[in-house]
């Protein structure tokens, strides 16, 4: 049952995704504009998941392959390159983040979510500038 649960679900997501933005678009006008929005973040959301959990169960590895990926996971070299540059990004977007969140308070824009998104964003890639620069140093 469990197993069968996790080859369903990533499909499940993406059908509901689909479902979702498609009602979003289809009550329009008719609902308010919050459930609107509730409906497209919701259906983006499950898009995303959906999409990663199938290309991810598209990718096939050999016993020997997984092994080895297991083992770079739990390499010390690894875990110490990822801590140093999560530590980094952290300190690197403390003060943006910091900043953004001033602003939107301040004058409550219009965009207030773009701003968001686009700052998680900066976030995701910093921390991936960061590992490249101390794998380098290590």
């Amino acid at each position: 049952m469990k197993n069968w649960f996790k080859k369903t679900a990533p499909y499940l997501m993406f059908g509901t995704a689909w479902v979702l933005i498609l009602a979003a678009f289809l009550l329009g006008e008719r609902v308010p504009k919050q459930l609107s929005l509730v409906l497209f973040t919701l259906g983006g959301v499950l898009l995303g998941f959906g999409a990663v959990g199938i290309a991810l169960s598209r990718i096939r590895m050999s016993p020997e392959q997984l092994k080895e990926y297991e083992r770079g996971e739990r390499d010390e070299r690894n875990v110490s390159i990822r801590e140093k540059a999560a530590m980094s990004s952290w300190y690197w977007t403390l003060y943006m983040l910091w900043a953004a969140f001033m602003v939107i308070q301040i004058f409550v824009g219009s965009l207030w979510g773009v701003a968001v998104s686009v700052l998680i964003v900066l976030h995701c890639v910093f921390y991936m500038v960061n590992i490249h620069r101390w794998n380098k140093k290590l």
